[in-house]
């Protein structure tokens, strides 16, 4: 696995990386995480059977380009020691990875991140760097894995990339660790986090403005204003980000403060999905969300935008709504179902949990990938 940054640096790609890693390690394959080092972590350990190497770079601008290069120099010393190379994201470490698999012969996989707007590719074009990266790409025609149809589809269809193997592939999420609650479990749970026993919307992942939660928040303040009664419902925010400010401003300028709670960044988000019942994800652009699958396995309906893997995952009406992220009215529909009926998101929650773990569990996930392996 190659990848830029790992644990204890947990986003969507750290995270997913770590559990394939662990899953193709119960199953007798022996896995090497390549990354750089960061902060006080260590330069190799070991977690789980899975052995991390985290090169020492350059720190400031040189920083991407040594680790680059270094990377490249330890995939050639040590290519005796794998057989495939992974690669996380198709940025700058994907060069060396498929330049070091040309020498060694050694299959090379680039899983893309986030939607068509979003991903690697698309923001690769506007700058001369990036170009560049493109141009060896051609050259290189890696095996490109993608996470949902809408990036699959535009890729077939792209004039550069339109010949490359474009593979489409999904994330994985523990369907033995993110789990339903009987109902009285789930009341202790919202207990817990002190929250009433109301219908509890949940966002968890990076606040920056892709995710659009700052508008989210002040569609929230609509809801109470427009309508009769004050609605019962509560509004959780998980993570942390540069939109963080402004949606603490947000909250605090609207009034919002005794139904939308801030939590900051957590490591333990299991109490999070036990305690909420509807998951929230209004961005512009995804690949196919972790924190969604974790929500959609603990048994939580879904509300998320119509874009990336959401339009796969999430069925209409069945486990959750889909809306268009920039269509307040829409959005404000989707909510004032679940308030008007709070068996809403029990039904939906229960078909997420269904859809999990017959589609999205790390089992199934880590079968499929084995195969994408063999057929390499």
């Amino acid at each position: 696995m190659h990848i830029q940054t790992f644990y204890p640096a947990i986003g969507g790609a750290e995270k997913q990386a770590l559990e394939l890693s662990r899953s193709l390690v119960s199953r007798g394959i022996r896995v090497t995480v390549l990354t750089r080092r960061t902060g006080n972590s260590a330069d190799e350990e070991n977690m789980d059977g899975v052995r991390v190497v985290r090169l020492r770079t350059c720190s400031g601008a040189f920083d991407a380009f040594s680790f680059m290069v270094l990377s490249f120099f330890y995939l050639l010393k040590h290519a005796p020691e794998y057989d495939l190379v992974h690669v996380h994201l198709a940025s700058s470490h994907a060069v060396a990875a498929l330049l070091a698999g040309k020498l060694t012969g050694k299959r090379t996989l680039v899983k893309l991140a986030d939607g068509k707007e979003q991903n690697e590719i698309t923001l690769s074009r506007k700058n001369i760097p990036g170009r560049m990266k493109l141009k060896f790409f051609e050259f290189a025609k890696p095996r490109l894995l993608v996470l949902n149809g809408e990036v699959f589809d535009w890729l077939k269809k792209d004039l550069q990339f339109g010949d490359l193997p474009v593979i489409q592939f999904r994330n994985g999420v523990d369907t033995r660790k993110y789990t339903p609650l009987l109902y009285h479990e789930k009341i202790s749970a919202k207990t817990a986090l002190g929250f009433e026993n109301v219908p509890v919307f949940l966002f968890v992942g990076r606040l920056d403005p892709k995710k659009r939660i700052k508008e989210f928040v002040e569609l929230w303040a609509e809801i109470f204003s427009e309508e009769m009664a004050r609605p019962k419902i509560h509004l959780v925010i998980v993570g942390t980000g540069p939109e963080e400010t402004p949606i603490k401003e947000a909250v605090a300028s609207l009034g919002l403060k005794e139904s939308v709670t801030l939590a900051g960044l957590q490591q333990d988000l299991l109490q999070y999905y036990r305690a909420a019942d509807i998951f929230i994800l209004p961005s512009i652009a995804e690949g196919l969300s972790n924190s969604m699958l974790e929500a959609m396995s603990s048994g939580m309906a879904i509300m998320a935008s119509r874009v990336g893997g959401a339009r796969e995952a999430v069925k209409e009406g069945e486990n959750g709504f889909l809306f268009d992220p920039f269509n307040r009215v829409e959005i404000k529909e989707c909510l004032r179902r679940h308030i008007a009926d709070k068996s809403l998101a029990v039904k939906m929650g229960e078909r997420s949990r269904e859809i999990a773990v017959k589609t999205y569990s790390m089992a199934k996930v880590t079968d499929e990938l084995l195969a994408i392996y063999n057929e390499c």
